[in-house]
């Protein structure tokens, strides 16, 4: 049986940062590792923290409507 977390802590991510070349931060690695594990998907480390920003939002909503089925 899987287990999942009902949600994620996604409100700090909510607004993308101002420089589209920074590397993503440590909270938003965290973050990323733990949606990436929890959906099976593979953690990209290089990811800027836009980049990051939008995955991690694109892995929440797909594990937020997995738990709603």
């Amino acid at each position: 049986m899987k287990t999942t977390q009902s949600s994620y802590a996604v409100a700090d991510f909510d607004t993308p940062p101002n420089s589209p070349d920074a590397p993503m931060t440590g909270d938003q690695a965290d973050l990323l590792k733990a949606l990436c594990t929890e959906a099976g998907e593979p953690f990209n480390e290089g990811l800027t923290q836009i980049e990051a920003h939008r995955r991690i939002k694109e892995l929440s909503d797909h594990l937020n409507t997995d738990q709603n089925l």
